[in-house]
């Protein structure tokens, strides 16, 4: 009986350790199989690099720490970091890049994981204009280190207005005193309006076309007359206006036989070529040089003496070319007189 219960005392001992064995080892396997459960595969996108990784962390935060994966600024990644790891999860992590824009004077540097231009804009809060210009296309990838410069372009019409400068004609009055003038006509400036179609970049301007071009009103010419009559003062103060100057010798007549080959009671005794009666102021010309009926003032070419006023009324068979005969009433005077040279104004009439 003794032998019996250690042997039945060994088998119970026996059965409790395989029973206990099969316990630890059920607790083992079931461990085991837990962890397997929990361990996820995960396949990380960061930039260009895809990773496939395993763990047992519960959030993409706590996946990252155990990587040691750097989110920096302006990184995105999705899902969230809050997120609960799955099985089989994708997680996908954008790095920024820097970026600088160039716009209305200002230097804006931002970190972006925009993919165009476009969008990079629009992240900046940059409004663009249909008639701007960038210098690059709204489509353009972005890269690291991109500098994009946004031109404002402005347009508008401007409108100059210009003076027309007047003409001043001078011209000659041939019944005004040499020496005087006077204008007849003022001037006046006329008005030239031009529209210009200007592009500014900017603020700066860089092109200016012209578009229009009126004449609001047309210029007036000047006109100014200048006296071309002569004006001589005798020696007794008088003066008179004269055409024109002819150096003559003068030569002298009277009712005598002598000169003019009648005598008293003879037919047009006393009459000159022109009807006129013979006469102190009457003289005799060339009307080649002088035309008859011409009003003159003659004096001596030295200005010693004066005949005086005068009118062209006869002709001579003597008085050729620039001989002129001044009538006297002294038959004596006549005979001494001779040749003397006189300056002969011819007068306006």
């Amino acid at each position: 009986m003794h032998l019996n219960g250690k042997v039945k005392e060994f088998a119970r001992s026996v059965r409790m350790f395989f029973l206990t064995l099969f316990i630890v080892a059920s607790l083992i396997a079931s461990a085991f199989n837990a962890v397997i459960a929990s361990t996820k595969e995960v396949c990380i996108t960061d930039g260009q690099e895809v990773t496939y990784v395993k763990s047992l962390k519960s959030s993409v935060k706590e996946l990252l720490e155990e990587k040691n994966i750097k989110l920096y600024e302006g990184d995105e990644i999705y899902p969230s970091l809050e997120e609960k790891l799955q099985k089989n999860q994708q997680i996908v992590i954008k790095r920024a890049v820097p970026v600088t824009i160039l716009v209305d004077g200002n230097e804006i540097n931002i970190k972006t994981v925009e993919e165009t231009v476009k969008d990079v804009l629009a992240q900046a809060q940059v409004q663009v204009n249909e008639k701007d210009k960038i210098n690059f296309s709204i489509t353009d990838q972005i890269t690291a280190g991109m500098k994009i410069n946004v031109v404002r372009v402005a347009e508008k019409i401007e409108t100059i207005t210009e003076k027309i400068p007047f003409n001043v004609i001078t011209r000659a009055n041939e019944r005004m005193d040499k020496g005087k003038s006077r204008t007849v006509q003022q001037g006046k400036e006329g008005v030239q309006q031009k529209q210009y179609q200007v592009v500014l970049h900017d603020g700066q301007e860089v092109s200016r076309d012209l578009v229009s071009d009126t004449t609001v009103s047309e210029p007036v010419d000047e006109i100014n007359e200048y006296g071309t009559v002569a004006v001589h003062k005798t020696s007794r103060g008088e003066t008179f206006r004269y055409k024109k100057i002819v150096n003559m010798r003068a030569t002298a007549y009277d009712l005598s036989y002598e000169s003019c080959g009648k005598n008293p009671g003879d037919k047009y005794y006393g009459i000159t070529y022109t009807g006129m009666k013979a006469r102190y102021g009457v003289v005799a010309v060339d009307p080649k040089v002088i035309p008859l009926y011409s009003r003159l003032y003659i004096e001596a070419a030295d200005g010693s003496w004066v005949y005086g006023h005068a009118v062209a009324g006869d002709i001579g068979g003597g008085v050729k070319g620039n001989i002129i005969d001044l009538f006297y009433d002294d038959h004596d005077f006549v005979k001494n007189f001779g040749i003397k040279k006189v300056k002969v104004y011819m007068l306006e009439k």
